[in-house]
């Protein structure tokens, strides 16, 4: 128990060396890739220079923080890579040349932890433990800036972000593009003025804090709507506008893949409003297209989600847009009904809904729920009762349905 205090207050010791050593680790590093690195040496820019410094002075501060609470860092605590791998890809720097100074700083500072070991009694042991920190700094550190390195390098790939979104602005406006390199952009992402296509709108749900962020989540996006090369994506300050080329047949992007997307961004704590229009048959149309998209944005709760237009009935696309004035127009005992049923277990809501869904066959919805039919008739009687509404009335069936979708806080229980 004393030798695992000792420990203990050894790594804490490594962890202040670490941390008063920063600026000179980071000098060490910075002439070691200079040394090693072709990309590196040729660096004149002052501003580029300071730049790989503070990188890795954010790696020192990282693992300094793991040894004093002896504990490895997460991908939270690496996050900092993520504007310096943009950073190296906007500036053309060879990915195989920035992991290699992400390795050199990762030695750098595991040569002082050694240092220290070899001049200290017991610092063998001490070492040993700090090497799985380290290793856990590499593992994590690499994974991240590798991530944002190749999503910046692919978002830049397919042409620079002014002519994306200054394409964007003509086609929305129902502009062809002029000859060059706008054109050109067009003809890469499939997009000819007689070619179908679809427009996918995301923004954040909530404060953007890390806004490369927004350009992983338009890279994974415009995966999940298809054929990357049939696509075109802007990020618009906080806005990401997806305009896909579809092939014939296909009647619009597929919601499924994008609410994959949508869910993977979520767990990464990026949380995002999705609007997919339906199908346009020609470019032209594409500003309608945008248009829609940004419209099916404002169904979505505050948390966000996916709306995808095509999947939709009218009467959900209806009553998603429904105002006040529809909202009033409800009877209130309808209101009423749906409030007071959404609260508890919604168990009248569903079985409307699947009486509908069964076409008023009350035996066919019973058998949905899993219910004797005499229970489904029972069930029905008291919707009735409630509600003043005769369920075998096509017009007040429909009220009741509408009342539902504007009331319900998702309905079956």
């Amino acid at each position: 128990m004393i030798r695992r205090s000792g420990q203990v207050a050894a790594l804490s010791e490594v962890a202040d060396i670490i941390a008063a050593q920063r600026q000179s680790l980071a000098e060490a590093a910075l002439e070691a890739m200079r040394t090693e690195i072709p990309g590196y040496a040729a660096l004149a820019n002052k501003a580029l220079l300071a730049d790989v410094v503070a990188h890795v002075t954010e790696a020192v501060d990282a693992l300094s923080d793991s040894l004093a609470r002896r504990r490895p860092v997460t991908d939270d605590d690496v996050a900092f890579v993520r504007p310096h791998a943009a950073r190296r890809a906007r500036q053309g720097m060879p990915l195989v040349d920035f992991m290699h100074a992400l390795r050199i700083a990762h030695r750098v500072m595991w040569e002082a932890i050694a240092d220290w070991a070899v001049h200290t009694t017991g610092g063998r042991d001490v070492a040993l433990e700090a090497c799985g920190l380290v290793m856990e700094l590499i593992n994590r550190g690499s994974t991240v800036a590798a991530r944002a390195y190749l999503d910046e390098e692919q978002f830049l790939a397919v042409e620079g972000d002014r002519v994306r979104r200054d394409l964007l602005e003509d086609l929305i406006a129902g502009r062809e593009p002029a000859p060059g390199p706008r054109l050109t952009a067009a003809t890469k992402a499939g997009l000819h003025p007689d070619t179908a296509c679809a427009v996918v709108v995301a923004v954040p749900a909530g404060p953007a804090d890390d806004p490369y962020s927004l350009r992983s989540a338009a890279s994974l996006l415009g995966q999940a709507t298809g054929d990357p090369a049939r696509a075109l994506t802007v990020l618009r300050q906080d806005e990401i506008v997806i305009v896909r080329a579809l092939r014939d047949g296909v009647g619009s992007v597929s919601g499924e893949p994008v609410r994959t997307a949508w869910r993977t961004l979520a767990d990464r704590g990026t949380r995002l409003a999705v609007g997919i229009s339906t199908r346009y048959d020609t470019v032209i149309d594409l500003g309608k297209a945008y248009h829609e998209a940004v419209s099916a944005l404002g169904t979505l709760p505050p948390e966000g989600g996916v709306v995808c237009l095509s999947d939709l009935s009218v009467l959900d696309y209806l009553t998603l847009r429904a105002d006040e004035t529809a909202a009033r127009i409800v009877p209130a005992a309808l209101r009423t009904f749906v409030t007071d049923d959404s609260r508890t277990d919604g168990i009248l809501i569903r079985t409307v809904e699947e009486y509908a869904a069964c076409d008023l066959n009350v035996k066919a919805a019973a058998q949905r729920l899993g219910v004797h039919i005499n229970t489904a008739h029972h069930r029905l009687a008291r919707v009735e009762e409630r509600t003043g509404c005769d369920l075998r009335r096509l017009t007040d069936l429909q009220q009741l349905l509408i009342a539902i979708k504007l009331f319900g806080c998702g309905s079956g229980g």
